[in-house]
């Protein structure tokens, strides 16, 4: 039995710049993409949480809520999101979830679907939303599930554009690039290696390097620091050659980390010979390391088995929807 319901929509998300050095006080660069999750939260009479999404079905009473948050792994950023928003009531929530991306191509999947409930959630009870109250809440979800995380990905889903984020203390501005910009930026492709490590799994991996050394590291993550400021000057001038040398720096730094594995130089390697000499490129890893997705600027599709993903800059993060993407489509149809 479900009544009043509202729906919201957050980006995916792709990092720029500033992966693992984020998380020692340095800034990175995040932006949102046009592919979005989309929740739709309801009310129940009947004190149940029912969850439908392409990952299954969940259900479970109110009251088992914060127990069901430590068993159920498919589902722990929804419930998570659920239990820090405050908002359920003893009555119950419905919430659907539709993906337009899918969660194995590492595009900031948890960070959008919370962002989402987060939105749904709050619009469920007070009929508004705050995009910037949304995030903090969520960036303190997800860290209670995985652990730790910067949550950069989280700032660009409830804002959109391109962000610039600092974990700690909490910042986090769009860059001022116009709506114009964004939309001439050169071609992004977001590559996929076919596998990936969990972020906090390689996290771990590179304190541990970082023990051994920790100086060098230290002056790693400073150079990367550096980078980031010097990337977003370029952005502020609109300067995407600039950029994209920035990116390739970038890169060379995440392989002195430690994080660029065979996968990730085999895609970089098909990239710059794809392009001639004279274009445009940026390559590097897009994210923690160790597989998920290598990030193109100026590049086009490559002879690689595993998927490639053309993205664009979405300029809107958290909004709400009047419907769910599937209910459009068979409007369309009709």
């Amino acid at each position: 039995m479900t009544s009043l319901s509202f729906i919201a929509s957050a980006p995916a998300s792709a990092m720029l710049m500033g992966e693992h050095a984020v998380l020692f006080g340095h800034s990175a660069l995040v932006c949102a993409l046009t592919q979005r999750i989309f929740v739709k939260a309801s009310k129940r009479a009947d004190g149940q949480i029912v969850i439908t999404s392409s990952l299954g079905y969940f259900e479970c009473a109110v009251n088992e809520l914060a127990m069901q948050v430590e068993r159920t792994s498919s589902f722990a950023f929804v419930l998570q999101a659920l239990t820090l928003s405050g908002q359920v009531e003893t009555g119950g929530v419905e919430l659907v979830i539709e993906s337009e991306f899918e969660h194995t191509l590492g595009l900031g999947s948890s960070a959008a679907v919370t962002v989402a409930c987060m939105g749904a959630m709050a619009l469920l009870a007070n009929g508004r939303f705050d995009p910037q109250e949304a995030m903090k809440t969520s960036i303190e979800s997800i860290r209670k599930v995985q652990g730790r995380g910067s949550g950069a990905d989280v700032a660009a889903s409830a804002l959109g554009g391109i962000v610039k984020f600092q974990g700690n203390p909490l910042r986090a501005k769009k860059t001022l690039l116009s709506l114009a910009a964004l939309q001439d930026a050169p071609h992004l492709l977001l590559v996929y290696c076919g596998y990936k490590t969990l972020t906090p799994l390689v996290i771990a991996q590179v304190a541990e390097a970082a023990e051994q050394e920790p100086q060098r590291f230290a002056q790693l993550y400073e150079q990367m620091g550096a980078c980031v400021e010097t990337s977003e000057k370029a952005l502020e001038r609109e300067d995407w050659w600039a950029f994209a040398q920035s990116m390739n720096q970038y890169q060379i730094l995440m392989r002195a980390l430690g994080v660029s594995d065979k996968s990730t130089e085999t895609i970089i390697r098909l990239a710059q010979k794809k392009s001639p000499l004279d274009t445009l490129l940026g390559a590097k890893i897009s994210g923690s390391g160790l597989g998920d997705c290598v990030l193109l600027l100026g590049s086009e599709a490559l002879d690689w088995p595993h998927p490639q993903i053309s993205v664009q800059i979405e300029p809107q993060g958290l909004r709400q929807e009047m419907q769910l993407p599937k209910a459009q489509q068979r409007e369309q149809q009709l």
